[in-house]
């Protein structure tokens, strides 16, 4: 028999040694030389590993940027695109990969990436948005892809104030015992820069998100642009200079006029032309034909002459010339409207066939001017440049259904072409507004009067009827409920 003698601490380092296997192995530890005898170690699984949270990192594709003056330089353009960068990162970050920012599907930090009006439409649609959901499921989201496009608007500054931004999205969600959750989303927003931040005003998505893991996803959309902010009617005073290329568009006459109303509670509108030879009172010039008013005084005086004459509270007004009308119009990819009558007019330039029409700049141009083959001359013209008024609306409308980013161009146009009281970020959210108004609820006419021969001038004399026109849009906006 052998006996092997071993030392205290040598005893001491093998009892360490045994605890140490047996609570790998998962049996009760025998200590050698303990004075108790053998002690049993409680076994059981080992502690859960939290989730993994996954970095997020949007890299920029595209960065592109359009001003009053043209095609901005990109290097101008960077200190936006980083911010915004940054921006849609900790976007996303919020809706789809932090977990510890969904706060059980309600994502309540979502809120501060919208302006103020866009915060309810992104809550009634957190499904496109976000998770959603699933997200009370899922223990991390994996991203695989996130990419973010950008196209800017500039003030006359070159300065960025609003963005276009397109956004791809992909990852897989991670939902414990082999799930795997396919996601994806690409969204199109657009925001402005206010108070030293970037906001969202209007976005447009497309997702493929499960409402539950482990269910096949069905591809959702959502889109919202702001309405009019006001319950009220709003007025804006349309005016067409008689300015040719090179003049100012305020130092002319005005060659067209029309009153634009919509009623955001009733979505419902109209446009009110009033003939260019009315004969009203000017403040401050007596009385003389509309059409003097900007020659007088500039657009600020045309609002007053207007005002005065149909009691008409005037909230903005858009001013162009020929030249401006031209480019503004060929800048949207032209019109299409349906011509009412044929036109050949050697004087305009107008030569249609009646029925729906493609017009660029030039055309639409000559179809506004002509009135000496039309039904009405002056009156049947002020009808014609209200139905181009209906075709923009359209057109707009149509853009902004297909790719919310395709208002660049009329951002820009309008910055550049239209001479406004609107600021650019208010023009921005009148465009937006705009954008989601059906044309066909919108009624259009002109009022109408009697000819008259004073001191030498054609005019028009504005009986009853325009007047209790006036009164009817006056009232809501709206023309004949």
């Amino acid at each position: 028999m052998f006996v092997l003698a071993v030392s205290r601490s040598t005893r001491a380092l093998i009892a360490v040694l045994v605890v140490a296997v047996a609570g790998v192995v998962g049996v009760p530890a025998i200590v050698p030389g303990a004075s108790n005898g053998p002690v049993a170690r409680p076994t059981g699984a080992l502690p859960a590993t939290p989730p993994r949270t996954y970095a997020l990192h949007v890299t920029l594709g595209q960065v592109t940027g359009r001003g009053p003056a043209g095609t901005v330089h990109p290097r101008d353009l960077r200190a936006a695109a980083s911010a915004l960068r940054s921006t849609f990162n900790d976007l996303y970050e919020t809706g789809f990969v932090d977990q510890r920012r969904w706060g059980g599907g309600r994502f309540p930090g979502l809120d501060r990436f919208f302006a103020p009006e866009a915060r309810p439409g992104a809550r009634r649609r957190l499904g496109q948005l976000t998770l959603g959901r699933v997200a009370r499921q899922l223990e991390s989201v994996r991203p695989r892809r996130a990419k973010l496009g950008l196209r800017f608007a500039t003030d006359r500054a070159g300065h960025p104030i609003i963005a276009f931004a397109d956004m791809r999205f992909t990852a897989t969600g991670i939902a414990g015992e082999g799930v795997r959750v396919p996601i994806a989303q690409r969204g199109r927003y657009i925001l402005q820069r206010t108070n030293g931040a970037w906001r969202i005003e209007s976005f447009s998505v497309r997702a493929r998100i499960p409402s539950a893991a482990g269910v096949h996803a069905q591809l959702r959309k959502a889109r919202f642009a702001p309405a009019l902010r006001s319950g009220r009617p709003m007025f804006v005073l349309v005016i067409g200079s008689d300015a040719r290329p090179g003049q100012p568009v305020t130092a002319t006459r005005g060659d067209s006029l029309h009153i634009v109303s919509v009623n955001p509670r009733l979505r419902r509108g109209a446009i009110v032309g009033i003939p260019r030879d009315s004969f009203v009172s000017i403040p401050g010039h007596g009385t003389s034909k509309i059409n003097a008013a900007l020659f007088y005084g500039g657009p600020d005086l045309v609002v007053r002459t207007v005002e005065k004459l149909t009691g008409i509270h005037v909230d903005a007004y858009l001013l162009t010339g020929f030249d401006g009308f031209h480019h503004l119009i060929d800048g949207i990819g032209g019109l299409h409207l349906n011509v009412p009558y044929p036109m050949s007019d050697p004087n305009s330039g107008a030569h249609f066939r009646p029925g729906p029409t493609n017009l660029n700049g030039r055309e639409a141009l000559a179809f506004s001017r002509d009135r000496h083959d039309v039904p009405g001359g002056d009156f049947g013209r002020s009808m014609d440049q209200g139905r181009v008024i209906v075709a923009t609306l359209r057109a707009l409308r149509s853009a902004f259904a297909k790719d919310p980013g395709r208002l660049l161009p009329w951002i820009a146009g309008a910055s550049r072409f239209i001479k406004t009281d609107l600021s650019m970020s208010q023009m921005t959210r009148l465009l937006l507004a705009a954008s989601t108004f059906p044309p066909g609820r919108i009624r259009n006419t002109t009022v109408s009067g009697s000819g008259a021969v004073v001191n030498g001038l054609d005019v028009v004399r504005l009986g009853s009827s325009a007047l209790s026109v006036f009164r009817d849009v006056r009232h809501d906006g709206v023309l004949g409920r």
